[in-house]
């Protein structure tokens, strides 16, 4: 019983660490014209070219919070996700939509 227990705890502290956003950063092709963006997974701030907020480390999960981001700030030039950084593929998904 005591042995179940510990792998139930060790599984749902697993899942918590996972699902909790890391720090994330966003560089964008020109100036923000927005301070304050809210994403799913929570608030980013940008000044400049430069936009601060977090970000799940799943690549899924990021790329929904790099595209909000381009969606409302523009371009995405550069973007991580904790200690991810997102490759040109992951950079076309989130600009998909930007003009």
């Amino acid at each position: 019983m005591t042995r179940l227990l510990l792998v139930a705890i060790a599984i749902i502290s697993a899942s918590v660490a996972h699902a909790t956003p890391a720090p994330g950063t966003a560089t964008l092709a020109a100036p923000a014209e927005i301070a304050r963006i809210v994403t799913e997974s929570g608030s980013w701030r940008c000044t400049g070219t430069s936009c601060t907020g977090t970000a799940d480390s799943v690549t899924s999960v990021a790329v929904a919070a790099c595209t909000a981001v381009a969606g409302k700030a523009g371009r995405v030039t550069a973007f991580t996700a904790g200690a991810t950084a997102f490759a040109e593929p992951e950079l076309a998904r989130c600009n998909r939509h930007v003009k």
